[in-house]
């Protein structure tokens, strides 16, 4: 038998006496999943870095203009510099005419001549460098996994405060850029200090995540960005959606939260939230001017009483 360590001593890590049983149920779940994932364009050196590009579409292309289906704002990145097509044989990728042209595995490919893509081929476009995965690929979902632990609030599952207002940026400058509408939301939870002191924080923490579960699930379309700006605040971007659509939509998610029950450890939580709308116009000129027009609308929504919807 092993003596016990002095007091001071460090001991040594035991060798653990039986080889545990790997998970084979989650690895089947993760190849099913990996099955149905398209054909995918992952970002290996460049912004934004770790973010997988799935190429659903038949012609996709990349470049610096807003309006490319694949928008990377590069300045060594022409607006239209590479376009990928998906043919009944695999991917096949050609380059645009760009100015710096576009590199497989740091070979320059010939201006209007497609080449076929081969799984784990490197794309380079400017300073920016894609992996290119096959369909089906497992590897598809450890990026995606990645890109989400560095982009999601581990709690609520939305975006975090800087992927939120990264894409606000981007949403705003691809609206001016497209000439659509575009409009922010910004709501929190009502009285959600009460709710800390009177259930406890654990069940703050079950509201924060349900109500953005309900929200992302139930209320909002995939295109559509909902992000924790801060504590019990969030902020709801709604691409291509005028100003009266979005109160609309404002409204429903207002009324769903306090029809909906929210229990924790057997207890009810009367929840409700407060929420301010701003939609871009051509008074609006920086993303900024529409957070902070949109965080008006809030507080005008708080201070006439709360669960309400208020517009600036």
């Amino acid at each position: 038998m092993a003596k016990p360590p002095k007091t001071g001593e460090i001991s040594e890590p035991q060798e653990p006496t039986k080889t545990a049983l790997a998970d084979g149920d989650t690895l089947k779940i993760r190849l099913e999943e990996a099955k149905s994932i398209a054909p995918t364009l992952v970002v290996i050196s460049g912004k934004p870095l770790g973010k997988s590009f799935y190429l659903t579409k038949e012609r996709i292309v990349l470049g610096r203009d807003l309006a490319a289906d694949i928008n990377i704002g590069e300045t060594a990145i022409s607006r239209k510099h590479t376009e990928f097509y998906l043919s009944p044989s695999g991917v096949q990728v050609r380059d645009l005419g760009s100015t710096n042209g576009t590199f497989v595995n740091d070979v320059k490919i010939e201006k209007d001549t497609y080449q076929n893509l081969n799984d784990g081929d490197l794309v380079r476009c400017g300073g920016t460098l894609l992996k290119f995965l096959k369909e089906g690929k497992i590897e598809n979902i450890h990026y995606g996994k990645m890109y989400d632990l560095a982009t999601l609030d581990d709690l609520t599952q939305t975006f975090n405060k800087k992927a939120i207002l990264d894409i606000l940026g981007e949403e705003f400058a691809r609206s001016i850029a497209r000439s659509t509408p575009f409009t922010l939301v910004m709501f929190d939870i009502d009285h959600f200090k009460q709710t800390n002191d009177n259930f406890g924080h654990l069940a703050g923490d079950y509201v924060l995540k349900e109500v953005c579960h309900l929200i992302k699930t139930k209320l909002i379309r995939g295109k559509d960005s909902l992000g924790r700006y801060g504590g019990e605040e969030f902020a709801l971007l709604l691409p291509d959606t005028p100003l009266q659509i979005a109160v609309d939509i404002a409204e429903r998610i207002r009324s769903t939260i306090e029809k909906t029950s929210f229990r924790f450890d057997n207890r009810t939580i009367p929840v409700t939230i407060s929420l301010g709308v701003s939609s871009r116009d051509s008074t609006t000129k920086s993303h900024g001017d529409l957070l902070a027009s949109a965080d008006k609308a809030l507080y005008d929504a708080k201070n006439q009483g709360r669960n309400r919807v208020c517009v600036r």
